[in-house]
């Protein structure tokens, strides 16, 4: 095999890690660019709900916001798993992004999703 086709497979390869790499933000781990992550909670029981229970129903269920740093992830617990460490109320100029995987998700603040209070991340 030729130096040269040598060479190019090497940068193939390369440019494939590269691509699979970034790709991966997109499931666990991803970086959002909001403050806080947005869930549906129980308010009894304080497990998480699908977001339609908060959508739709409104009563037993209540908007959940988990603070999000870009020092450390933040896990959201899967639907069905107790949720703690956020608040009830969104603070006042903060972000919050919503539309996070129902088997639950760890994100950090970075910049992948998208911002504000529509759209969607994770797998």
């Amino acid at each position: 095999m030729s130096v040269r086709r040598r060479a190019s497979r090497v940068v193939s390869i390369g440019v494939v890690a590269a691509l699979a790499a970034s790709l991966t933000g997109c499931g666990e781990g991803s970086g959002v660019d909001a403050d806080y992550a947005k869930i549906c909670r129980d308010n009894a029981t304080q497990k998480r709900l699908p977001d339609d229970d908060c959508n739709n129903h409104g009563g037993h269920a209540g908007w959940y916001y988990l603070p999000v740093s870009s020092n450390r992830s933040t896990t959201v617990p899967a639907v069905g798993e107790k949720v703690s460490g956020g608040t009830t109320s969104l603070p006042s100029g903060k972000t919050a992004k919503s539309g996070i995987s129902s088997r639950g998700s760890s994100v950090s603040k970075g910049g992948f999703g998208g911002s504000g209070e529509h759209g969607g991340f994770g797998g």
